[in-house]
């Protein structure tokens, strides 16, 4: 993602309105009318918010006629972290393993979990991690997954991202 990608989805992100917009669409598709009814807001600047939610890809639209009905297209969040994705070419040989590729950009650390390997990090980096190849999460280690041509691999840390805070306050017995 350019760096001016990165700019379109955090000013996307930065205005309110443009969140409770994403909230809605996380449960449902939206007409564009209902977005700026249940918003509270103009049909006219509900289209400018969705226009500058479509330039960033979190949002698409659908043409029914004069009709255009929005939906969700990526997590807003990870659309987010995203921008802070770092990116590599590497020259490899042949049959180099997907463990290969990684330690030629990065220092990374081994565990051994019964006779499984897994990535404990990456540049100083703890966690649990996983791969994809060309978008595909691979069901093989990352020593058994062997590259036979000119491929896209993806390594993301899952770490643990608030989705919900919920305050309980106990009522008092009588």
């Amino acid at each position: 993602m350019s760096q001016k990608g990165n700019n379109d989805v955090f000013k996307a992100l930065a205005n309110t309105k443009r969140r409770m917009m994403l909230d809605l669409l996380l449960s449902e598709n939206y007409h564009i009318t209902g977005l700026a009814k249940k918003l509270g807001i103009s049909v006219p600047v509900a289209t400018r918010h969705v226009k500058i939610l479509e330039a960033c890809g979190i949002v698409k639209r659908k043409k029914y006629g004069r009709t255009h009905i929005i939906s969700i297209c990526v997590d807003p969040p990870q659309k987010a972290a995203e921008a802070f994705l770092q990116t590599y070419t590497v020259d490899m040989a042949k049959g180099s393993s997907v463990l290969d590729v990684l330690q030629k950009v990065s220092s990374v650390k081994m565990k051994r979990i019964g006779n499984n390997e897994f990535v404990a990090s990456i540049d100083g980096k703890e966690g649990l991690y996983i791969y994809e190849v060309d978008g595909v999460i691979s069901d093989k280690t990352i020593t058994e997954m062997q590259l036979n041509k000119n491929t896209v691999i993806r390594w993301k840390r899952l770490i643990p991202a608030s989705e919900r805070e919920i305050t309980v306050k106990i009522k008092p017995t009588p």
